[in-house]
């Protein structure tokens, strides 16, 4: 008797997701499973259509089906388990899932799933897959992500990546019906990026853009823009812009292809990630890998195997995404078209040995059986477990040493500006000020911002520049503001009034080590990828010498940045040392977010693409005093509500004069 699977993906819309549903339910039809694909329908419905393949229609309407729409979606799967007499049912989305894990529970029949990526909400899908015997990772950092943030068993994940018809993915004629849509002559070059305008690809896009109109003094080159999502109008109006600087139509933003075949075959070099890269490699087409998590770059056959195990720069966390890296891959490419296509050839034969979709089949085929089966998964499904703890290219080990070369390496010598709201720190403030005074950096501005105190800090801070003897290499600027604007706005003013390349926070009752500058300047040196740059801190009381260690802070771009993408804080504001163009960039703080300032900035930046890192040596000491409210958040504790703030600071009101919530500093 042949196998019935139903397969649940809600929408059928241009992505990877869906087409690898098609192309892998075409290939299981031609292995004798019958396949029924339940969905809400999409702009591929056709293609859906035209393999026929049984086409069942389920109402989804949002990512997380409830009351009536769940309801209904059960009674219609349920239904289709019954009527067509399924023996499995394969989810491919969060909203498939749902479903298909309660219509398991009443029916009987199992679930599995295919995950797609690190894009799923982790509390909801691992209650999901709870609930599921096995499932599919379609890469190994999924493997690995499933395992440890999802605590997925390992030997119930079975890597099986997306497929790809490479029948009909070929190497094929540059002048074809896109290139002359486009009217490009073949002696002029094309660059095709093929991308979702949505998330960090991004990020991508913004980056071939600019990288396209550097090159134009070099080559007569194009650059066409395929897809559509949320950013497509973000995306225009950088398309319109370039075009505007070079005074020709070099970037043309085509919108979505329901079929790419021949954008890929018109390229001179394609620039994707994850199933587009699979698709353009098996066209024969050189390749620049670049996702959702990271750059790759060109890819050739020395840095392959690199690229998978980030999956094309879209699951894991390989390079930082340039501008100068992005123009140099592509220069290199349009300088060395033979050699770009001896390599390309090379790189098909990779995808045909590794993802041609006959062979994903009968991989999943034999995943169906061992769950079917109740038995433990075929060893040629499992992962290498050897590799689950390798770090990609570029990324150090937990511990390992970071690259902080000594400052005198380089002659550069950038102007830090050190922004110091003040509001009421008179106390402290001196003290604060004379830890700048003995950094061993040079040249250093020092700017104090005083927040409508009300009692000496206004004094302090210029008695201190006027006794302060050894001013070499040192400025100084004050700005007394008539009334309490609050943190935010005092920070913010701050940043306005520096001159410096490099903008230094600094809390005004804090302390600085000696060394802290030299150090945060030279990273920033020695790493130019990166925008902006924190320290581990200790935090005392009264007496510096009895200090305790922060366990607060997390090292690596990718653990920061999935840090804040969960909801954690691993930064101390106050120790950041970045750079001016990130400031020209996103601004300064804003105040909506009472109390969590910084957590906001520094979220913002890292949305906007900007790459950051802490050094572990403890340079930053945080005082911890009464009348304090603390900004930072640490990921372990857990989040205040909006009225504690409120309470804290009121009690706070009675001791110290009335201080407001906008008035408090860390």
């Amino acid at each position: 008797m042949a196998l019935t699977v139903l397969m649940l993906v809600n929408q059928l819309d241009v992505g990877g997701t869906e087409t690898h549903v098609l192309s892998l339910a075409k290939q299981l039809k031609k292995e004798g499973v019958n396949v029924v694909i339940g969905t809400a329908g999409g702009v591929l419905l056709d293609g859906y259509s035209e393999s026929q393949l049984e086409i069942a229609h389920l109402p989804f309407k949002s990512d997380n089906p409830v009351y009536s729409e769940y309801k209904l979606l059960l009674e219609k799967a349920k239904e289709l388990v019954v009527t067509h007499s399924v023996n499995l049912i394969h989810a491919h989305s969060i909203a498939a899932l749902k479903v298909a894990v309660q219509v398991s529970d009443e029916t009987l029949v199992p679930t599995v799933a295919t995950i797609h990526g690190k894009f799923y909400p982790p509390r909801r899908l691992r209650g999901l897959l709870d609930r599921c015997p096995k499932v599919i990772a379609v890469s190994s950092p999924v493997v690995n992500w499933l395992s440890k943030a999802i605590d997925y068993p390992i030997q119930q994940i079975a890597l099986i990546p997306n497929g790809v018809d490479t029948e009909y993915f070929t190497p094929g004629e540059k002048l074809n019906p896109f290139r002359a849509e486009l009217q490009i002559p073949e002696e002029e070059r094309l660059a095709v990026i093929v991308s979702r305008l949505a998330w960090e690809k991004t990020r991508v896009v913004e980056a071939a853009i600019q990288a396209v109109v550097n090159l134009q003094g070099e080559f007569p080159l194009h650059l066409a823009i395929v897809g559509g999502g949320a950013h497509q109008p973000l995306v225009h109006a950088a398309a319109r812009l370039a075009n505007a600087a070079v005074n020709k139509e070099v970037v043309r933003v085509i919108g979505q292809r329901i079929d790419p075949l021949h954008c890929f075959q018109a390229a001179d070099v394609v620039i994707g990630t994850a199933r587009v890269a699979l698709e353009a490699l098996s066209c024969q087409r050189p390749l620049i890998a670049g996702g959702n998590a990271s750059y790759v770059g060109y890819l050739e056959p020395s840095n392959l195997e690199k690229a998978w195990s980030v999956y094309f720069g879209d699951h894991h966390w390989a390079y930082p995404l340039t501008v100068e890296r992005l123009t140099n891959d592509l220069r290199r490419v349009l300088e060395n078209i033979a050699e770009a296509e001896q390599n390309a050839a090379k790189l098909r034969e990779w995808v045909l040995a590794n993802f041609d979709i006959k062979d994903i089949a009968k991989q999943t085929l034999q995943f169906y059986e061992d769950t079917l089966a109740g038995k433990e998964l075929s060893s040629s499904l499992l992962p290498e477990l050897a590799t689950s703890d390798e770090k990609p290219a570029g990324q150090k080990r937990r511990g390992g040493k970071q690259n902080v070369p000594s400052l005198s390496l380089f002659d550069e010598r950038p102007l830090v500006s050190v922004a110091i709201p003040a509001y009421n720190r008179g106390q402290y403030l001196e003290e604060c000020l004379q830890s700048l005074a003995a950094q061993t950096y040079r040249p250093l501005e020092i700017v104090v911002v005083n927040d409508g105190s009300t009692d000496n800090t206004g004094e302090v801070s210029q008695n201190w520049w006027a006794a302060l003897e050894d001013k070499d290499g040192l400025s100084f600027v004050y700005l007394a503001l008539p009334h309490n604007t609050g943190y935010a706005s005092a920070q913010s003013i701050a940043y306005r009034l520096s001159t410096g390349k490099l903008i230094a926070n600094q809390d005004s009752d804090d302390i600085s080590h000696p060394q802290r500058l030299e150090k945060q300047v030279a990273f920033l040196l020695a790493n130019p990828d990166y925008s902006f740059v924190g320290t581990n801190f200790a935090v005392f009381a009264g007496d510096i010498t009895k200090k305790r260690r922060s366990y607060m802070v997390r090292y690596g771009f990718e653990r920061i940045a999935t840090s804040y993408q969960n909801g954690g804080h691993v930064i101390c504001f106050g120790t950041l040392l970045f750079k001016r163009a990130l400031f020209e960039r996103i601004g300064g703080l804003t105040s909506f977010l009472k109390g969590a300032e910084d957590y906001e900035w520094i979220t913002r930046a890292l949305n906007q693409g900007f790459y950051v890192d802490n050094l572990k040596e403890q340079l930053y000491y945080y005082r911890s005093h009464p009348g304090q409210l603390s900004r930072l958040v640490k990921s372990t504790r857990r989040l205040k509500r909006p009225w504690e703030y409120v309470l804290e600071l009121g009690s706070l009101d009675a001791s110290s004069g009335g201080i407001g919530l906008e008035q408090v500093e860390g």
